[in-house]
């Protein structure tokens, strides 16, 4: 199953804070990530925002013509507009046909069709594009052209720094870029105060990270398509967790709304990082709960959103499943907490990689 998880709220609110109890979460060493970033080999590809849309786009090139692809780590697969693809020279297959679901639940069937997939300096080809129906609905990504998702993300290696919204790209002299394609870097010091652990949920490809709250395990996918921290209703009911209706709206990336409450979540940890005061946006999830589990088969908790990797500085490595919060400290390694070994594949997808 291939699923959808980008997010939006309607009407946009400032109501989602984070507050985080660590040492440099602010701005004032992002020239420091930015540097070791550089002497790793990386090139930054600029991002920019949508008005009024508190998540990352960027520029690229399918086929040689220039696309809008929002960045989304909660969708698997890279979606282009089927309209969009017809005109560039894409031809979707007739024997595959993908089907996918909106966090919300409802289905969407997609074509699969095969082209080139320009990053900057970077050509991905053959790449695989999921070929979404154009639709007349409003959804949270009809206005882009499609949505880049983990298999780019990954097989590119890229990297998206989130407190300077730019998209890192390893050049031929990093470390992790081979004859045979890009690996993945693998736990770097110097990248954030802290590295957490992402892992795979279950069967699908998906990130989820790990935290405790009131000696209980919560587990969330993380999601750059996503614009605030959404908390499964389910859980907040199962816990005793008081909620707060609002006025506004969640709409999925198939164009479904769902009514959201709010609730505060004091002091959640996510290994050093300690979130004083967090506030999520609440509604039923069923959908991805029945979809996506942690390694022990237990459903997920919620869905980490922009509003999180803002104002944590994070910058996230998903083909080495890491996400680094906070900005470097010289003195505070961020190489103490490392994947396993296992998570990471030899190579992160089969494509030729032309610079």
């Amino acid at each position: 199953m291939r699923s959808l998880l980008s997010l939006l709220i309607l009407p946009l609110c400032a109501l989602f804070l984070a507050s985080c109890a660590a040492p440099s979460l602010g701005s004032r060493d992002s020239e420091t990530r930015v540097a070791n970033l550089r002497r790793l080999g990386y090139t930054p590809m600029q991002l920019e925002k949508a008005s009024r849309d508190k998540r990352y786009s960027g520029r690229f090139l399918v086929n040689g013509s220039p696309v809008n692809f929002l960045i989304d780590s909660g969708a698997n697969s890279t979606d282009l507009d089927l309209d969009l693809a017809l005109r560039i020279g894409i031809t979707p297959s007739d024997r595959i046909k993908v089907v996918s679901r909106g966090a919300l639940g409802r289905p969407v069937t997609s074509q699969v069709g095969m082209g080139v997939l320009t990053a900057g300096q970077v050509s991905a080809s053959p790449f695989a594009f999921m070929l979404a129906p154009t639709s007349d609905r409003h959804t949270a990504t009809s206005r882009y052209d499609g949505q880049m998702g983990l298999d780019a993300l990954g097989g590119l290696g890229a990297l998206v720094d989130v407190e300077v919204g730019l998209l890192w790209l390893p050049g031929p002299g990093a470390p992790n870029t081979t004859g045979r394609g890009v690996r993945p870097l693998g736990p770097r010091s110097g990248l954030g105060h802290d590295a957490l652990p992402l892992a795979q949920a279950g069967q699908l490809p998906h990130l989820i990270l790990e935290s405790s709250w009131n000696g209980h395990r919560f587990t969330w996918v993380v999601d750059t398509g996503a614009e605030v921290t959404v908390l499964a209703q389910e859980t907040a009911r199962r816990y005793g967790i008081p909620t707060k209706q609002t006025r506004a709206n969640i709409i999925d990336a198939s164009g479904d709304h769902a009514p959201i409450s709010v609730a505060v979540l004091r002091n959640v940890r996510f290994n050093s990082l300690l979130v004083s005061e967090f506030q999520v946006a609440v509604t039923n999830l069923a959908t991805v709960r029945e979809h996506f589990r942690d390694r022990n088969g237990r459903s997920i908790d919620g869905i980490i959103g922009m509003d999180f990797l803002t104002n944590s500085s994070a910058l996230l490595d998903s083909a080495s499943r890491i996400l680094y919060v906070g900005q470097p400290s010289q003195n505070i390694p961020t190489t103490t907490v490392h994947p396993p070994s296992h998570a990471l594949p030899a190579v992160a997808i089969p494509l030729t990689l032309r610079w």
